[in-house]
């Protein structure tokens, strides 16, 4: 059922159409509509935010009105704005990895992703340094290295979603690193594998885990990395076991 104007405006929706032009305001005034009560109000505040000059105050004032934000349309306006704050942004988002939202993966789900590309993270700020893309790559696999396990497995979907779609032959040994140090924790290293799909570099890593793993998961999604590589590097001539 399509929803009525009614029910997007409280959602926070605002055309893109919307003349924006017309709202002659500072970085103040904007910055104090991010904390209307008005979700629309935010959205907007969000998108003059995007045409503004970037500095270190207005992205953490992106960052504190994302965190808040439970509206869909205003947390998309304020992603937006972060990304067109680029590198200044990499950092306090990598900082809140895990904060943001609730629906990140806490255990290995039973049920594969069976579309053809990598998945979007669940955690919004993975996601927005995923769209960042190799702007963020570089801060995100150092991070990793000492990042706590609730921020190293959202780290770890934005550095998989960046090399899919971004070929980086540097990033295998980080991860092969990772899983090492994570053996005894599943969901981590379903993480690794997952993030290997767009990493040719990792195939017979691959290969020789789906041997002696138990979990029908890991296992699964071993599979599934593999035939990503294969699919998408053509020049690899390897037998899936």
């Amino acid at each position: 059922m399509k929803s009525s104007e009614r029910q997007l405006k409280s959602r926070g929706f605002l055309p893109e159409s919307f003349n924006t032009e017309t709202y002659k305001l500072n970085l103040s005034e904007k910055l104090d509509m991010l904390k209307s009560k008005e979700p629309v109000t935010r959205t907007l505040a969000a998108r003059l935010l995007k045409n503004e000059t970037k500095d270190t105050d207005t992205v953490d004032a992106l960052i504190c009105a994302l965190l808040a934000e439970d509206k869909l349309y205003a947390k998309i306006e304020i992603s937006e704005a972060l990304i067109s704050c680029g590198e200044l942004a990499v950092s306090p988002l990598i900082r809140n990895l895990g904060k943001t939202g609730n629906n990140q993966h806490k255990i290995v789900p039973e049920k594969g992703f069976n579309k053809p590309g990598f998945p979007l993270p669940r955690d919004i700020s993975a996601r927005i340094l995923s769209r960042m893309g190799q702007d963020a790559l570089s801060r995100l696999v150092s991070f990793v290295k000492h990042a706590d396990e609730s921020q190293l497995s959202e780290a770890i979907d934005s550095i998989g979603f960046i090399c899919f779609y971004n070929y980086n032959p540097e990033v295998f040994p980080v991860l092969k690193s990772i899983y090492i140090q994570n053996w005894e924790n599943d969901l981590i290293k379903w993480k690794v594998i997952r993030a290997c799909s767009g990493i040719p570099e990792s195939l017979e890593f691959l290969k020789t885990e789906r041997g002696t793993l138990k979990n029908a998961s890991l296992r699964s999604e071993i599979d599934r990395s593999i035939k990503l590589v294969i699919k998408n590097r053509p020049e690899i001539n390897c037998k899936i076991l």
